[in-house]
């Protein structure tokens, strides 16, 4: 996949597999998890991260009144709830649930386990805690992105991740949940659809995605104040 605004396969948490590859394997339980199965809820206890191994996740928020709030996709390669894991506090508690949109595998890494790893370790420390960075900034950074950049950008900015440069891809999820993640209306979004497939920019077929055309997405790295 295209290097974009993401958290996925960060070369730290690749360095920290390749340096201590039996370290890694002895904390790391896989589980299959099935399409619609929440991997945790919010406010559950704190007890570790995942790694995805295969399938697709989707990380939201709920309102009071039940209204769901997607804040990432993940896909195979990406860590899903790594920063907590730094918390100081107990009881520590997940800040938002986790589901499967399809079938796939995770690597669950236990929090007391992985912990004591780490400060036997100097090194795996220092990348791991690299790895709890790039995920908050990315999270940053989408914020900024919403503020300012259009919605036609966010879409391809999100396509981009799906992986939609190299192939078409069926979006995982609808677009009314693609129009809260990225902060519009869905008629806005369907605009933008419709607007980019008119442009050449997106290729439709049989509800599949393909940009075609690589002359529209902006990052944050155009604004000057946000470079890191």
């Amino acid at each position: 996949m295209t290097k974009t605004l993401s958290v996925q396969a960060s070369d730290h948490w690749a360095e920290i597999q390749r340096e201590f590859p039996n370290e890694i394997s002895s904390i790391g339980i896989r589980k299959k998890i099935l399409k619609g199965e929440v991997v945790f809820g919010e406010r559950d206890p704190y007890d570790g991260f995942f790694e995805i191994i295969s399938g697709i996740f989707k990380v939201y928020s709920l309102s009071p009144d039940g209204k769901e709030a997607i804040l990432k996709v993940f896909y195979p390669g990406e860590l899903i709830a790594s920063h907590p894991i730094f918390q100081p506090q107990e009881p520590c508690f997940y800040p938002a649930f986790c589901e499967a949109l399809k079938d796939g595998e995770l690597t669950y890494y236990p929090k007391r386990e992985f912990t004591s790893f780490l400060f036997e370790n100097n090194k795996a420390l220092y990348l791991f805690s690299a790895v709890t960075i790039q995920h908050l900034n990315y999270f940053r950074k989408k914020l900024v992105e919403n503020l300012h950049l259009s919605v036609k950008d966010r879409i391809l900015n999100f396509l981009k991740e799906c992986g939609a440069i190299q192939k078409f891809i069926t979006l995982p999820i609808t677009k009314n949940q693609l129009a809260s993640l990225i902060g519009t209306t869905p008629e806005s979004v369907s605009r933008a659809f419709r607007s980019l497939l008119d442009e050449s920019i997106l290729e439709e077929k049989d509800s599949s995605y393909k940009i075609i055309k690589e002359n529209g997405p902006k990052e944050t790295h155009e604004f000057p104040a946000l470079r890191q």
